[in-house]
């Protein structure tokens, strides 16, 4: 089972992929707010579960297992995002900041009624329009 911290690691490097092609320990650390060497041993921990491939002065990779895992933490991460924003009006940067947190501890139900409550909103704004 992954902690919350794993979890912010998984989906900094693949948004840190997505944006830059690579993620090196330094752009994490930047991106996540910590030090060189927390990273490091983060990604020794995620390394040694199979969810990233890491060589030392290296850039690192996530492997099937952390490209899924690391899936799953940004859609719900995006998820809750939406709905804070255009949902509740939740300024953006406070959004951010709430979804980080929440993501970790939502129930699967809780997020499942989040999803159907912005499907909801999307298409009736849909139908507005047409």
């Amino acid at each position: 089972m992954l902690t919350q911290s794993l979890e912010d690691y998984l989906e900094a490097i693949k948004i840190l992929q997505k944006e830059k092609g690579i993620a090196r320990v330094k752009d994490i650390g930047k991106f996540l707010k910590v030090t060189n060497p927390s990273v490091v041993s983060a990604l020794s921990i995620l390394s040694r579960d199979g969810y990233v491939e890491h060589e030392k002065y290296g850039h690192v990779e996530l492997t099937p297992k952390g490209r899924k895992e690391a899936g799953k933490v940004h859609k719900k991460h995006k998820a809750i995002v939406k709905f804070l924003t255009q949902t509740l009006k939740i300024p953006p940067e406070i959004a951010r900041k709430d979804a980080c947190r929440i993501e970790h501890v939502i129930s699967r139900e809780t997020y499942e009624k989040i999803l159907a409550a912005s499907e909801e909103k999307q298409k009736a704004n849909n139908d507005a329009i047409v």
